[in-house]
């Protein structure tokens, strides 16, 4: 009885040595798998030919998009880009997207990655191509209308306050000047936010406050520079 024992369990051990070996050896496959990302999903094309950008919003250069592929389970991938419109400048996982010349609309750029156990992955983004809604007629009608709003006339110890009247100012960066009919310097009196600036007027009774502003940001050939002057009264 003892011998058919040990035989039984010699036989117990071989079975469950036979089960687990191959378990032991299994490996899990990885899932292929590739995300292709862009920089950016919307850009502007630049002004068209005798036009020009009315706040510097618009872009000077042609549009492109950077493009990155991320991949997952694949050892030494092939690439390959294919997209509707411009052309792709680079190579591997990191590319420019190139849309220099291209009519607005929404176009697809795809990426393929093999490798060579034939294992494939695909993925793709789309990107909106737009006009830039700030272009407007090379000419003198560029320079956007603007004027320095000033109090006429205020009572000494009252504030002058001023605010330069500006489409879209918040664009710009303003420098303030002032001085009264004596000819003092003001302008370390100032309190400035902005577009507006307040002058405190408790010295100047019987005098005329004379400000001016000048605005950085504006085209070159535009007039940058505005003026106007307050009366203070005793």
């Amino acid at each position: 009885m003892r011998i058919i024992s040990l035989m039984a369990v010699s036989c117990a051990l071989l079975a469950f040595a036979t089960l687990s070996t191959p378990a032991a050896n299994v490996r899990l496959k990885s899932k292929r798998s590739v995300v292709l990302s862009a920089s950016k999903t919307l850009v502007m094309i630049p002004c068209p030919p005798g036009m020009r950008t009315f706040y510097d919003t618009c872009p000077s250069n042609g549009p492109q998009v950077n493009m990155t592929s991320h991949t997952d389970g694949f050892r030494n991938p092939d690439f390959a880009y294919t997209v509707d419109v411009g052309r792709i400048i680079g190579e591997r996982n990191f590319v420019v997207w190139d849309l220099n010349g291209v009519m607005p609309g929404i176009y697809k750029a795809t990426v393929e990655v093999r490798d060579n156990k034939r294992h494939r992955a695909v993925s793709s983004v789309t990107v909106k191509v737009q006009e830039c809604r700030e272009c407007v007629h090379t000419h003198d009608d560029f320079c956007p209308p603007m004027y320095l709003d000033c109090y006429d006339e205020v009572k000494a110890g009252t504030p002058i306050t001023c605010k330069v009247v500006l489409p879209q100012s918040h664009r710009y960066k303003y420098v303030w000047y002032a001085r009264d009919s004596s000819g003092e310097d003001l302008s370390g009196r100032l309190s400035s936010r902005d577009s507006t600036v307040s002058i405190p007027t408790g010295a100047l009774a019987g005098r005329t406050v004379y400000v001016e502003v000048e605005i950085k940001g504006l085209d070159p050939s535009c007039n940058s520079t505005s003026s106007s002057q307050t009366k203070v009264k005793p």
